[in-house]
């Protein structure tokens, strides 16, 4: 009685320990997304500051041009209004001046005997001073001489007080969030979608990607890089480093003369999948650069074949071989997925998908109807594998614009397989089995300077 008393009082200890690591876990819940309320809040009240800053800065550099502007034209026109009344005044100054000396000239002679000085007198008539009395300027009518005044734009001030009463709108949520990240070998696929389909007109997508999270970053001067913009609600950023934390956002807008939305809530991810690698050779018939992952045929050694360095073409992936440059072509030469890594020289055989450099596909040592462009330089070979059933993979092969899909099979997954073989999980039974299933890549070129990367 005692002891069931004290086993159900430790009963009791064990849940309360658990319910109390359940509430932490919680609690962590709730001061990440207070954190993510802050944060966000912060920043957006710095936009904020900083869009309104920037604006009344360019609205009053606006104004200051505007007024220049308005200030030049008006003394223009002055000036072009005055230049012919200014030597329509010039021509009467110049009358008055005549005038008056003709009327000085005419006085003395009238005061010193005219009758006795007659000649003085023909002279005086004869001056040409007199014969311009009489001879007004012209001068415009008051309508035609200018009458500079300004005109403005009816409620402007009205205007831009509603316009910038409108300016800015205070989201919760951005119109586009991340749903899933996705690891991928040396990559990540980034899958996104929009928080009310049914009213959204987001047409287009905008992914960047800053490395670290973005909890460490600082907002103001975060270096983000653009990875994709397009009208896909998914993209694989690849050639990223494993265990690195890469913060990720996405918006979106209507059409492209649309200004974008705002950024989602940045999504921290990083991929444990290391990227595809070729085995380092085991002499000098091949060399290896860029991280492994760029092979290159070279003049030494006997001809073999080469594979990646593990099992690591896994189901529901897709491998890249793109073609660097190319030499001559030799027979039993060409790429090929395998289930083990054992194969000497022969590909025709079981557990063996073979493409040979003129585009032959062999399936298990069978050779498929369907013919694949020739391999060269430039040539991009995709392999594309998931699953079917516990002995069979559907496998898609694309080059250029042709592709062969079948249904490959293989040895059915086991509880345990050889570290040589297909997949070292052991334990791993059907379906789940199926899905950690990975692959050996290779290739085999008997001409030095054929290179191929993989990715």
């Amino acid at each position: 009685m005692a002891a069931s008393i004290v086993q159900s009082v430790i009963e009791i200890l064990d849940s309360a320990h658990t319910y109390r690591y359940e509430l932490a876990e919680v609690l962590d819940g709730i001061k990440s997304l207070q954190e993510q309320v802050n944060l966000s809040s912060d920043a957006a009240l710095k936009q904020v500051e900083a869009h309104f800053t920037k604006l009344k800065n360019a609205i009053i550099k606006a104004m200051d041009k505007r007024l220049t502007q308005l200030q030049h034209e008006i003394e223009n026109i002055r000036d072009s209004a005055l230049k012919p009344l200014d030597e329509c005044k010039s021509l009467v100054d110049d009358g008055l001046s005549a005038a008056a000396q003709i009327m000085e000239e005419g006085g003395s002679i009238l005061k010193n005997d005219p009758e006795k000085n007659l000649e003085a007198i023909l002279n005086f008539k004869d001056d040409p001073k007199i014969k311009a009395l009489g001879s007004l300027p012209a001068i415009p009518e008051s309508a035609e001489v200018a009458c500079i005044n300004v005109s403005w734009t009816p409620d402007l001030r009205q205007q831009l007080e509603d316009a910038i009463s409108l300016e800015g709108k205070v989201l919760a949520h951005a119109p586009v969030q991340i749903t899933e990240v996705i690891e991928k070998p040396g990559s990540l696929l980034v899958q996104w979608g929009e928080e009310n389909e049914d009213e959204s007109e987001v047409c287009e997508f905008w992914l960047q990607y800053a490395k670290g999270s973005h909890k460490e970053l600082n907002p103001t001067n975060a270096v983000f890089h653009t990875a994709y913009v397009g009208t896909s609600a998914s993209y694989v950023v690849k050639h990223l480093r494993t265990q690195t934390a890469y913060t990720f956002r996405v918006c979106g807008r209507g059409e492209s003369h649309t200004p974008w939305s705002a950024w989602s809530v940045p999504r921290v991810s990083a991929t444990s999948v290391e990227h595809y690698q070729w085995a380092e050779p085991r002499d000098e018939t091949y060399s290896l650069s860029n991280e492994n992952k760029t092979l290159t045929r070279t003049n030494e050694g006997l001809t073999h074949i080469i594979y990646s360095h593990k099992p690591s073409l896994t189901l529901g992936n897709t491998l890249t071989m793109k073609m660097l440059d190319d030499a001559d072509k030799s027979p039993g030469d060409g790429l090929f997925i395998a289930t083990k890594n054992d194969l000497v020289d022969d590909f025709i055989q079981d557990n063996v998908i073979y493409v040979n450099l003129y585009g032959s596909v062999f399936v298990n040592g069978q050779e498929m109807t369907m013919q694949l462009p020739e391999i060269k330089r430039g040539s991009i070979v995709a392999f594309e594998m998931e699953p079917v059933s516990n002995s069979k993979v559907r496998v898609n092969i694309q080059t250029e614009d042709k592709e062969v899909t079948f249904d490959w099979k293989v040895e059915p997954t086991s509880p345990s397989v050889d570290d040589r073989g297909a997949f070292g999980l052991a334990g791993l039974t059907g379906s789940n089995a199926q899905e950690e299933r990975a692959f050996y890549f290779g290739v085999r070129f008997s001409q030095e300077d054929w290179k191929v990367a993989v990715d």
